[in-house]
């Protein structure tokens, strides 16, 4: 809620009568007040920079002091824009310009309670859009966003089409298929190739879901690339043409390992392998390859192969962790195991972890939590997933200060044998 309820304006008026002996002052300049026209009911911290509407952040203030407090949050406001552009890489010189229409036009946001004008809604929208790029009728509704009501697009513009349009906002294309074959030979004359990751709206292409519900002809992409505009992709690893080529390459090898998954031995990916049967292992087994222990001898340079062939280059920022490692056929054992961390894998490949979680144990909590289970006569879990159901730190928290998450079972086990 925007404006403060009745409750809230009738206590912070008693109050006010109490602390100037029965007169209403301004909060900061102390002037008298006769009625509320004299004065304005305030947010100490801004409504725009996450203020709440409560009684402990509400005041009085007089129209001038209230006038020169939006000026200030303006400015900020200003300021803090020039700083953001600005580390950006984008041109201050539009800031200023609504900043100097601002001190040019001084009556269009200082009084609060005046009536959203026009001008006063124009500045507010134009400002929304040049940081957002684009505005919704669902951000009217979002009250962080700090935007007037809906009613002024009505009210100005008739809807937001219009109001869209008056701010040079380009409308979401229809897609048929017309327009979707359209789009895509446009990128692709420019850019010489699409790949699923390209099909987002600002690259002016519609979905890869939508496509499919276009042209369900096609089971994919590479098929309608390679029928439509006759570009070469890669081979369509199925199910059994995996088993059949690692039958073959076996025969030849006896053995196949992480490092020999790609095409220059005429096999799938790593990614292929672990999307058809879990594991490697399981591919060993079914195609006769003598089978490797999990996770042995993968080194950094099988690593470099596995994130070459799954990850795009140029777009290696995740969500979490486990968006990560969703994708990738390696196990965070084997990353902590060559690298310490998954922070310094994660810097040598450029890749972004957006939601990084905060450690919930420090090195010696979870020191004493494992040693107070051992000395309790509890036996060391059998696997990793049973972990948090007995109480302990998770394998991910464990293994941020140690190489194997089985490390300080052994240390501690053994410690406690000595003083036994």
């Amino acid at each position: 809620m925007r404006d403060f309820s009745a409750a809230i304006k009738y206590s912070v008026v008693r109050e006010n009568l109490e602390k100037n002996n029965g007169r209403i002052c301004c909060e900061i300049c102390g002037k008298e007040l006769k009625s509320i026209n004299d004065g304005h009911f305030d947010h100490i911290k801004a409504y725009a920079r996450g203020g709440k509407s409560t009684k402990e952040n509400c005041q009085i203030l007089c129209s001038n002091c209230n006038l020169k407090k939006n000026d200030k949050e303006l400015n900020d406001f200003l300021l803090d824009e020039k700083a953001r552009r600005f580390l950006e890489g984008i041109s201050i010189d539009e800031v200023q310009d609504n900043e100097e229409f601002i001190e040019e036009n001084p009556q269009i946001l200082h009084n609060k309670s005046d009536d959203m004008t026009k001008e006063k809604f124009d500045l507010t929208i134009g400002l929304f859009i040049k940081n957002k790029g684009n505005i919704t009728k669902t951000d009217f509704l979002r009250e962080y966003n700090n935007l007037p009501s809906y009613y002024y697009v009505n009210k100005y513009y008739g809807d937001l089409n219009k109001l869209k349009k008056e701010f040079n906002i380009k409308e979401k294309p229809i897609w048929n298929r017309e327009t979707i074959k359209e789009a895509l030979k446009s990128y692709i004359e420019i850019n010489g190739d699409v790949f699923e990751k390209d099909l987002k709206a600002k690259n002016d292409l519609p979905s890869y879901p939508c496509i499919i519900k276009y042209f369900p002809e096609y089971k994919g992409l590479n098929e309608l690339k390679v029928n439509m505009f006759n570009l070469k992709v890669r081979k369509q690893w199925t199910k059994e043409d995996a088993i059949e080529a690692g039958k073959k390459f076996v025969k030849k090898n006896k053995k196949i390992t992480l490092k020999d998954l790609n095409s220059k031995n005429n096999l799938p990916d790593a990614k292929v392998i672990y999307r058809n049967f879990g594991t490697l292992q399981e591919f060993q087994k079914i195609v006769g390859s003598e089978v490797s222990y999990k996770n042995e001898l993968i080194t950094v340079e099988n690593i470099d192969a596995a994130v070459e062939s799954t990850l795009s280059k140029d777009s290696r920022e995740f969500e979490s962790t486990k968006e990560l490692f969703d994708i990738l056929p390696i196990s965070q054992s084997v990353i902590y195991r060559n690298f310490g961390s998954i922070e310094s894998f994660c810097k040598k490949y450029n890749i972004i972890i957006k939601n990084k979680k905060k450690a919930k144990f420090s090195k010696q909590e979870i020191d004493d939590i494992i040693l107070q289970y051992l000395k309790d006569g509890k036996q060391v879990p059998s696997s990793a997933k049973d972990l948090v159901s007995h109480g302990l730190p998770s394998r991910d928290a464990i293994m941020r200060y140690y190489r194997d998450w089985h490390e300080p079972f052994v240390l501690y086990s053994k410690l406690i044998e000595k003083i036994n």
